[in-house]
């Protein structure tokens, strides 16, 4: 597979968030203040080409506020990753893109780690009757090492649409996101277009597994598009704790082969 790592924050596809959005759906935001932290760890495997495969693990945290109709998060992983020399590894923004690091031949294994690129991200809960639509914006700031290959050095801007409409059990999602791409010296890429769709399947008031299918357009035309289906369950371990395991089967030739995360929430 040539390719690319994908890391979409669509957050009505998470199934760590999946309960939530469902509730939503019954009533309307409230004017408090709450706070949680929040972390995971996600691993990926795939190849860029025949014989040049890359192993990456990324653990993530961050904080995120809701006060009413307006959330916000922050969050910074840190990156542990063996891939081909010339392959930069993008995570961070609205979608995390793998794209070529140089024009040159080296196709040696290279393992590096460190800080990747902090994200911060915003939305808002469109005061819509009969359904849950929302809104949001994005922004990457590169605080991961260009020189070790962890990112492009740029800013990325993006902006999202959440909709979603619970009926019984089942809770139907569709989301899209646009991602200008800040462009790094020596480089060509565009904006991208990315969306996911899927639903979540409510087991009773702590739990829901989420089956979702993904696209991103690939921020270089060298470098096809990537599909994939993505499975989740998460939980309610108590009322300010909620846990979920998700996974990823890649579709396209540009998608990771496989992806698997743990994610832990807790209301402070």
């Amino acid at each position: 597979m040539r390719i690319i790592l994908t890391l979409p924050i669509i957050l009505a596809a998470s199934p760590a968030l999946a309960q939530d959005s469902s509730e939503q759906q019954n009533v309307g935001p409230k004017d408090e203040t709450r706070f949680q932290l929040f972390t995971g760890v996600d691993h990926l495997e795939g190849d860029v080409g025949e014989g040049l495969d890359y192993e990456t693990t990324f653990a993530t945290t961050g904080v995120a506020v809701t006060k009413g109709r307006f959330s916000a998060s922050a969050s910074l992983p840190y990156i542990s990753s063996t891939a081909p020399q010339e392959v930069i590894i993008n995570q961070g923004g609205l979608f995390g893109t793998p794209l070529l690091g140089s024009s040159g031949t080296q196709n040696g294994q290279v393992k590096r780690e460190g800080i990747g690129d902090l994200s911060l991200n915003a939305a808002y809960q469109l005061p819509v009757s009969g359904v849950n639509a929302s809104v949001g914006a994005s922004v990457k700031v590169p605080t991961a090492s260009r020189e070790k290959g962890l990112g492009t050095g740029k800013v990325d801007y993006g902006v999202s649409g959440q909709l979603s409409r619970k009926m019984g059990a089942v809770v139907p999602f569709v989301g899209a996101s646009y991602t200008i791409i800040g462009e790094p010296e020596n480089f060509e890429t565009r904006n991208t277009l990315s969306g996911a769709a899927g639903s979540h399947l409510l087991l009773g008031k702590n739990s829901a597994l989420t089956a979702s299918y993904s696209y991103e357009q690939s921020a270089s035309s060298s470098i096809g598009d990537s599909q994939s289906i993505n499975m989740g369950f998460g939980t309610n371990l108590t009322r300010s704790v909620r846990i979920g395991v998700d996974g990823a089967v890649g579709l396209s030739d540009a998608a990771p082969d496989t992806r698997v995360g743990l994610k832990l929430r807790v209301g402070i």
